[in-house]
């Protein structure tokens, strides 16, 4: 029996560019909230890769690998409804009513 080493499929990778607003322009301390939201993605498996200190915020990029996540998968296209269309006496959809303007 033969063993052949398969090359693994293209990894998925989210890329993602945070805003995180700083304390003072021109400084390095994030305000509460921003350090919150860093620390909250940092804890649940983003790796911070790049930051750029702008103005009144710094811009941090940020990356994730793994599985495809089940909300990115194309999902199935789903079956055609199909109606039976009930027809009334005389092969008409108005159940031989036939009234007409009076």
């Amino acid at each position: 029996m033969n063993w052949y080493a398969f090359a693994p499929m293209a990894d998925y990778k989210e890329v993602v560019h945070e805003r995180l607003y700083v304390k003072a322009p021109g400084t390095d301390k994030l305000r509460k909230s921003a350090a919150g939201r860093l620390h909250h993605l940092l804890g649940s498996g983003w790796r911070e890769t790049d930051r750029w200190q702008r103005g009144d915020h710094v811009e941090v990029r940020l990356e994730r690998s793994g599985h495809v996540p089940a909300s990115a998968r194309k999902p199935r296209p789903a079956p055609e409804p199909t109606f039976e269309r009930r027809r009334g006496p005389g092969g008409r959809g108005n159940f031989g009513q036939g009234r007409g303007r009076r």
